[in-house]
């Protein structure tokens, strides 16, 4: 898939904005606060209608307006008009002129995979950031998933109010068979991911480095294997019931787990340098375009501001693998390499092709 036209309206810092896009790699350059990075935000709406940077819908409106508009044109291969009208208090989402019923739904149309300045820090922030790109991939390449984590995160909040009440263990003992159920879906598609990442993400890697680094990557359960959760998870949330009692939040469960990661054996959080571990996090972003097959279905890939931090033999060994993808964009101050488009952000917030 890809977008061929973009034109924002009230966004951030962009009155009015038109462009249009090729195939390939597409490079935004520009000087820092200028707006590349509200250009690939946009593009990122389109997959999750939401940003990739704040989930404060009022910030991606343009000061002293009621509202923003983000519209483009997806082939998938066919054409798809795409309008996503933001306001303070509501979303509302066109596809081909008709209003979509459900944000959710945006998945069918367009995927994204991003890389963004603070995954540098994916390894050393908390479990919520790796759990957040495990959701991302999967929710927007599989329908099921994304449906059964709304459905857990309702049931889990329903379950923390239960906690902080009195008497308890009746509705507790209901909820807890669905919590377990979900809980249980959640885990094994994870799981599944993680191993399909470990196939591809090493080969990314290679092409990335002349650096030999094993990487695995290993789920982190709390409530243990999908077959442990089936047999033994009502189990191990009865032990635990007290304890949650006294906190009054639910202990166990996908929310809890993590996404753990090892460099030639050894933890990478630990022993892997900032240079390994900014090769591991970029490898990570491009895995889930290798990873699918369909080539209309394979995920736009938006890397912000990623070539700052690596030298000149890494950033060349990127862009020899970017021009190879369906479409790419990267944001830059300044890019002296090859790429199938150039776009410059200019001082009075206009996007011109300079190559």
């Amino acid at each position: 898939m890809l977008i061929s036209d973009l034109e924002l309206l009230n966004y951030r810092n962009y009155p009015k904005l038109n462009v249009i896009f090729t195939s390939g790699l597409n490079v935004i350059v520009g000087d820092n606060g200028v707006g590349k990075t509200n250009v690939v935000e946009a593009i990122h709406l389109f997959a999750f209608a939401k940003s990739f940077r704040t989930n404060d819908t009022k910030a991606l409106i343009k000061h002293d307006t009621a509202k923003a508009i983000v519209s483009g044109i997806i082939h998938i291969p066919s054409r798809t008009d795409i309008s996503i009208e933001l306001t303070n208090r509501s979303k509302r989402i066109l596809i081909n002129g008709k209003v979509l019923p459900k944000v959710s739904q945006l998945s069918k149309y367009v995927r994204t995979t991003t890389f963004e300045p603070e995954d540098v820090l994916f390894f050393d922030a908390s479990p919520a950031k790796r759990r957040k790109f495990l959701d991302a991939n999967l929710s927007s390449a599989d329908e099921v998933y994304l449906a059964t984590l709304v459905r857990y995160e309702k049931l889990l909040k329903e379950r923390n109010a239960l906690l902080k009440t009195d008497d308890n263990d009746e509705a507790l003992d209901l909820i807890d068979k669905l919590f377990i159920e979900l809980a249980k879906t959640i885990v094994e598609k994870r799981t599944r991911f993680i191993r399909e990442l470990n196939k591809v993400v090493n080969e990314v890697l290679l092409k990335l480095s002349d650096e030999h680094l094993s990487v695995r990557l290993t789920y982190e359960s709390s409530l243990g294997s999908v077959q442990n959760i089936e047999r033994n998870g009502l189990k191990r949330l009865a032990e635990v019931r007290a304890k949650e009692n006294i906190l009054e939040s639910t202990t166990l469960g996908p929310h809890r787990d993590d996404l753990i990661a090892t460099i030639n054996g050894h933890g990478v959080k630990e022993h892997a340098s900032q240079g390994q571990k900014r090769l591991i996090v970029i490898a990570l972003a491009l895995a889930p375009y290798f990873l699918e097959k369909d080539l209309h279905k394979k995920p736009i890939i938006i890397l912000d501001d990623v070539l700052s931090e690596l030298d000149k033999r890494h950033q060349e060994r990127l862009i020899e693998l970017l021009l190879t993808c369906t479409q790419a964009f990267i944001t830059a101050t300044h890019y002296d390499n090859h790429a199938h488009a150039i776009y410059e952000v200019t001082s009075d917030r206009e996007l011109r092709r300079i190559t």
